[in-house]
């Protein structure tokens, strides 16, 4: 064993028995043969990484196989050494993790079509006959997270997105949350690193303030749960920083606006210390109505446990309280890992059943799809944390993801009980099946045998179960003329609403769309989407993407006069008859640079790094501005500066000098000092960026910017 390598190995092998040790050591000498004048992006030797990743498996306390097969994961793939090889030195199982490890390490983000739908297929199904592999997965994507920065930043973004789209989640979906906070918050610094600075600046400004308020509190709460002796371990924290970007976009707020970025974690030593201490807190500090929740009594999915509550600190401000016990405070942090069984020759406990049920879902679910990139995003859907908790009428508690629906409901209990699916009772009440779940409902499914599923119930449900079993009753029991003509029917009614026909699309784009997707004839095309296995609306932007291709090429052979002038916007001449409108999410000025939405109302112009141009799966629209421009422009500053007299007449009688009209201001005070928006009239960026230098000047100013 190389002597610079052998503390980390030895301190790998404590607490593991000789045989177990001896695995390891294998293991290491293979490894760091295979990867033998391998070096890494930062100029380290490859091996490691190979040693950081079987690092994070000890701290997560997986057994010895996992380890060594943490140790040996990318040795299929960068070196000579074949599966048999593995086994011959080590053994069966850590060959067949380390088989599944280079299954998952497919670069699911590049690969289309058939390859990328078989990706996918062979990560869940090495999942699903051992979950250790996943566990694996996650340990490397950390460690190649935790040194990314040797990249270059486009490798740097693809990596990033992948891993903020699957592997959060999916550590998340197996309960990993400390692995799944900092695999997005690494994620969120390389993707939106103004958003992550400006969050960063925040948190180092209130620094001292939330920690003074962290000990307070901590203080505070641990006497009083002392004085009724109650044993427990009190913990301050300031929020993940991706944690508070998705507040600020779920609530639709500014940072300056969240003010709950810190909080507080109770860790006691039974169940009912969890319990009397909510009590104890509700009496010292007002809670908030409406935001308890007990996972203690509803276990997550995931198996997390905790008492959450938010209350008052004196000053008024939100503080969230998270109560539990020491294993499910492990449990919460290393999820499916802090269950590992596997001893000898035990396998997983049932606690671990509902991972496998999820995955087998996910499995069907890629079964009945036709295309790759609808089951990554219906495997987002799947993934992500947004849940609610119901009941049956016998009191027993089913978990569904937000917007959910009763029949998805009907579904998760039968699937003969979803197909005839109705209605329900929900708290005493009929609804409709459409009706979306709410925490706490308590549902009574409604069924009539003359109900059957119908192509659009699968706009209707959310969940993987749902989704099958509507398209399985669908082949099994529709006519296939009734379905080609339903699917055409729905491809017609989305072009439409491009003013695009099938008649209209030329032959040879109709033939790459069947190509592409593996279909004889068109009428094959439309059984599939009267099926439900593909999705008309990706066919209708497939043909859009590939007229507008078309388009393209045609533009570099024709010339600028083809380019249509329309007013301050210049527009392809194939689009000047399309309306357009400044999109208000960005409100783009001239000098930004814009690009164009196709939407039902005509073309959306947004700002090239507008959050919804990310977002959008339609072609975008080349637009430009005009080089003279005749209208004015809203746009937003943000001005935080002493509370002092006239300030407010000096801004206006500055912005009026310099061509800048105010049309609204709204104020108010913010720690002493005056906070005010101002949405401004101006004719380009210059005029914005002019007003915003001459502003900064003046006495007691402390911060401007432009905020829209």
């Amino acid at each position: 064993m190389a002597e610079n390598y052998e503390s980390n190995i030895n301190e790998i092998k404590i607490n593991f028995d000789e045989k177990s040790q001896k695995l390891i050591e294998e293991a290491f000498n293979i490894a760091q043969k295979g990867h033998l004048n391998q070096k890494r992006k930062s100029g380290e030797p490859y091996i490691t990484h190979c040693i950081e990743v079987a690092k994070i498996l000890k701290q997560l306390g997986m057994d010895a196989r996992t380890i060594a097969a943490g140790l040996l994961h990318d040795i299929v793939e960068d070196t000579n050494f074949s599966i048999e090889e593995i086994k011959s030195k080590t053994d069966d199982e850590v060959a067949f993790l380390v088989e599944g490890v280079s299954y998952v390490t497919a670069k699911i983000f590049k690969r289309k079509g058939e390859k990328f739908s078989d990706s996918l297929r062979k990560m869940f199904l090495a999942m699903s006959k051992d979950i250790r592999v996943v566990i694996i997965k996650l340990a490397d994507r950390l460690h190649n997270m935790r040194t990314i920065q040797f990249l270059d930043e486009e490798k740097q973004k693809k990596i990033a997105y992948e891993t903020l789209n699957i592997y959060a989640p999916l550590s998340h979906r197996f309960g990993m949350q400390k692995i799944k906070s900092e695999l997005e918050d690494i994620s969120f610094k390389i993707l939106y690193p103004e958003q992550y600075s400006q969050i960063e600046n925040k948190i180092k400004e209130k620094k001292g303030q939330s920690e003074n308020k962290i000990y307070f509190l901590q203080k505070k709460i641990k006497d009083e749960l002392e004085k009724n002796k109650i044993a427990c371990e009190i913990y301050g924290r300031i929020k993940h920083f991706y944690s508070i970007y998705q507040k600020m976009i779920r609530e639709n707020k500014i940072l300056d606006d969240i003010y709950d970025l810190f909080a507080i974690r109770i860790i006691t030593d039974t169940v009912a210390n969890c319990y009397a201490s909510i009590g104890l807190i509700h009496n010292i500090l007002k809670p908030i109505p409406g935001r308890f929740k007990d996972y203690i009594a509803m276990p997550k999915t995931n198996m997390y446990q905790s008492l959450h509550t938010t209350v008052l600190d004196d000053e008024g401000i939100p503080v969230e309280i998270q109560i539990r016990t020491h294993e499910m405070d492990k449990i919460a942090e290393d999820g499916i890992a802090a269950h590992w069984t596997y001893k000898e020759q035990k396998k997983f406990d049932s606690k671990l059943d509902s991972y496998f049920s999820w995955i087998k879902q996910v499995l069907e679910l890629q079964k009945n799809l036709k295309e790759g990139e609808d089951f990554i995003k219906e495997l987002r859907m799947d993934l992500f944390d947004e849940e609610i908790f119901v009941f049956t009428p016998k009191g027993e508690v089913k978990e569904f993801i937000k917007g959910a629906t009763v029949l998805d409901f009907a579904y998760s209990i039968h699937s003969d009980l979803g197909d005839k699916c109705i209605g329900a009772k929900v708290n005493g009440k009929w609804v409709s099946f459409k009706y979306e779940l709410q925490n706490g409902d308590i549902i009574e499914i409604l069924k009539s045998a003359n109900q059957h599923p119908t192509l659009d119930w699968l706009k209707i449900v959310k969940t993987a179960k749902a989704k099958n079993r509507i398209r399985h009753w669908l082949k099994t029991n529709n006519d296939a003329k009734q379905s080609i003509e339903k699917g055409r029917e729905l491809l017609e009614e989305r072009l439409k609403k491009f003013n695009l026909s099938l008649e209209k699309i030329s032959d040879d784009l109709i033939e790459k769309i069947l190509i592409n997707y593996n279909f004889n004839k068109l009428d094959d095309l439309f059984l599939s989407i009267g099926f439900g296995e593909i999705s008309e609306i990706k066919i209708a932007n497939n043909l859009i993407r590939l007229l507008k291709e078309r388009m393209d090429v045609a533009k570099e052979k024709i010339i600028e006069q083809k380019k249509y002038i329309r007013g301050d916007i210049i527009v392809d001449s194939n689009l000047s008859e399309i309306i357009y409108r400044f999109a208000r999410c960005c409100n783009p000025v001239p000098g930004d640079s814009i690009t164009g939405i196709l939407t039902k109302k005509g073309i959306s112009i947004h700002r090239k790094n507008c959050i919804n141009v990310k977002r959008v799966s339609t072609p975008l629209i080349d637009v430009s501005w005009n080089e003279q421009v005749s209208n004015y422009y809203l746009s937003k500053l943000k001005i935080i500066a002493e509370n002092k007299t006239n300030l407010i007449n000096e801004i206006i009688t500055l912005s009026n000098k310099n061509s800048v009209y105010i049309v609204s201001m709204n104020s108010s005070i913010l720690n002493g000092n005056i906070k005010l928006e101002f949405s401004i009239k101006v004719k380009t960026q210059e005029d914005i960026q002019k007003l915003v230098d001459i502003i900064r000047n003046i006495e007691g100013i402390k911060e401007i910017k432009r905020i829209i």
